[in-house]
């Protein structure tokens, strides 16, 4: 990359690492704290909504929002007609899960899903007004915009989600925590965009951003259906409580796979897209972005993995530790899947949502065959088998990362390997050396020392690439903040 892309990278990198760290800290923190006051089945109800909402959200975007990013002449007019887009679609979107909400509520067999389905839409109209206002601080590259009015947001409404949970309103504690926390980050980014509308709407700009975003809403909506077919099953062949267990077991997994990966794509997406026709800086790049976020996200995942049961026992309570197996197994599955979204997310910098749509018509089936085969086996196997298909979805998707930078899966590993022996050797010590100790609390906090020492000993003996950009960023980062202030 230019000094000019690396510097926008490096510096939307560097916002984008302060929003999610102090971001993920509240979540995590006030979600240890709702953990403790609600119930499982109180975060099953919400999860057996989750597919729905998903969808919804799939729907209401429609993949314009990448669409904009994506393209290099943007006017007022691509940006007025995908806000009305978003408007309407959001009131069309809440009508239609008003009148499903007693159908969704008899499938379950859960009849209070129909009155917190009805209040938890109204969401979507508040979103459909700022999606366009957030697309545009990202093609602006105001990442510290973008972290500050989310730091913010998760503050409020983490407090208010507490205190409605205090005071006993138990699954409305969540309902009323996403309505709130919509309203707050819809009012704030509406302001920092400095952008309004005009009374336009151009079909040939819609058509012209739908021919990328609606090949992109295809394989976000056949994604969806997958990601969240899990809490269907279990919803409707277990019960309410197995999901919330399910559920809060995916969101540890998720959190640092969604953290890393989420400030790797979101910063590097617009900046990649600004050199997608020239394929040597693109390689060079893409190889970075394989290499430096994974680096930090493995050694976690493999920390989760060794020390599930102390970590669930001291942050949640015992009533939570039958998800221990589940956080394992969903931990390996978010190894390989941060892989697929490196992967995808080159076939849309280069604009072939097709390919990516075309891909999904391949794996989905196949992620299906091996669910139902899973399901006889109970909940364990039923997350086994994800995790094989996110390894298997892997090997598919390096086939067109091969043929369009001729960098397939075998490349890809060279680069991984080191991180991977390192993560062995050090989950191997750790797991022995806590199995010395019977406190839980004494397992996790040596245990955590002890692996971050022997992994970061390693990498700094073998001299490791990723821990020498991770220290050159930091460096630079720091000279030029201590140059500014005269230090």
């Amino acid at each position: 990359m230019t000094e000019s892309l690396k510097n926008k990278a490096i510096n939307g990198a560097t916002w984008k690492t302060i929003e999610r760290l102090f971001r993920q800290i509240i979540q995590f923190t006030i979600g240890i704290v709702l953990a403790r006051m609600l119930s499982p089945s109180d975060y099953g109800i919400i999860g057996m909504l989750t597919i729905f909402f998903a969808l919804a959200t799939t729907f209401q975007d429609s993949g314009f929002g990448s669409a904009l990013i994506q393209k290099k002449n943007r006017t007022n007019e691509d940006y007025s007609t995908v806000f009305f887009f978003n408007v309407g679609a959001s009131w069309i979107i809440y009508a239609i899960l008003f009148f499903a909400a007693p159908y969704i509520a008899d499938f379950y067999k859960t009849p209070i899903l129909t009155d917190v389905t009805r209040v938890s839409a109204i969401t979507f109209i508040i979103n459909g007004l700022t999606g366009v206002q957030l697309a545009k601080l990202n093609i602006e590259l105001k990442f510290k915009t973008i972290s500050i009015v989310s730091i913010l947001g998760q503050i409020i409404t983490g407090i208010v989600g507490v205190t409605f949970a205090y005071y006993g309103w138990g699954v409305w504690a969540l309902v009323y925590q996403g309505i709130i926390s919509s309203c707050v980050m819809g009012f704030v980014i509406w302001i920092c965009s400095g952008w309004h509308p005009s009374l336009v709407f151009s079909q040939n700009s819609f058509k012209s951003l739908f021919k990328f975003g609606g090949n992109m809403m295809l394989s976000n909506i056949i994604n969806q259906i997958y990601n969240n077919i899990y809490t269907i099953v279990i919803g409707k062949v277990f019960n309410p409580t197995l999901v919330g267990m399910y559920n809060r077991a995916n969101a540890y997994a998720h959190l640092p796979s969604n953290t890393v990966m989420d400030m790797a794509l979101t910063v590097n997406f617009p900046i990649l897209a600004t050199i997608q026709d020239d394929n040597e800086r693109l390689l060079h790049a893409y190889k970075k972005l394989l290499r430096v976020p994974f680096f930090i996200l493995y050694p976690i995942l493999t920390a989760i993995i060794v020390m599930a049961t102390p970590l669930i026992h001291c942050m949640i309570g015992d009533k939570w530790l039958p998800c221990v197996p589940m956080l394992q197994i969903l931990c390996v599955s978010y190894m390989f899947v941060p892989l697929n979204a490196v992967n995808l997310n080159l076939l849309y910098v280069k604009g072939r949502s097709d390919l990516s749509l075309r891909l999904e018509f391949i794996k989905k089936p196949l992620g299906i065959m091996i669910l139902i085969a899973s399901i006889p086996l109970g909940i364990n196997w039923m997350i086994a088998g994800r995790a094989l298909y996110s390894m298997l979805v892997y090997c598919l998707n390096c086939y067109y990362t091969k043929k369009i930078l001729n960098y397939g899966i075998l490349d890809q590993i060279k680069i991984l390997l080191p991180i991977y022996i390192n993560i062995i050797i050090s989950g191997t010590v750790t797991f022995l050396f806590i199995a010395c100790f019977d406190i839980n609390v004494i397992k996790l906090l040596l245990g955590s020392t002890i692996f971050a020492l022997i992994y970061l000993s390693i990498a700094y003996i073998k001299k490791d690439e990723s821990l020498q950009d991770i220290i050159e960023i930091v460096k630079n980062k720091f000279l030029k903040t201590g140059k500014r202030h005269g230090i």
